[in-house]
């Protein structure tokens, strides 16, 4: 009897753990330093940044992943404002970033927020796009937005919207 409930203290345990490192994000902002908070669906209030270089926050679908951009510092000729060549992805209550050169122009969720694709390129012309794994961050796949048309692409590729 001593084995089986220890058993269930261990299952108990264990299924409580994988919640709590699920758990959902009600909410994200910026305050009015670019610093990102979170406001879980527990309640937990929480700021992620102090650097106050973040942009374009999104949190995915699924509720489980924040991202934003971290600005340059510098601006390139021609811009009106600094760009960002990494992206910040949060998830249970880890960080990590993808980089990219020179810029990441553009960034969205697909598949409810499983994988996050990237659009990497300078200002002008054809960048690369490139779709990876949420939880891992592992490249699933790219391609040269100037050697594939627009209706060849994957459905995953924001230049086929």
């Amino acid at each position: 009897m001593k084995n089986s409930s220890r058993s269930l203290y261990v299952l108990i345990f264990a299924f409580f753990s994988s919640y709590v490192e699920a758990e959902g994000l009600k909410r994200v902002y910026l305050d009015q330093k670019n610093n990102v908070h979170v406001l879980t669906q527990l309640g937990e209030r929480r700021q992620i940044t102090q650097n106050g270089k973040a942009s374009m926050l999104k949190l995915s679908p699924d509720n489980q992943t924040v991202t934003w951009l971290v600005l340059n510092t510098w601006k390139a000729e021609g811009d009106e404002k600094p760009r960002g060549q990494e992206l910040v992805i949060y998830r249970n209550k880890k960080s990590a970033s993808i980089k990219c050169t020179p810029f990441i122009r553009d960034y969205w969720f697909w598949q409810n927020g499983r994988q996050i694709a990237i659009d990497c390129g300078g200002r002008h012309f054809a960048g690369r796009e490139i779709l990876y794994d949420t939880n891992t961050l592992k490249e699933l796949a790219n391609f040269n937005q100037a050697e594939l048309r627009l209706e060849k692409r994957p459905d995953w590729s924001n230049s086929a919207d």
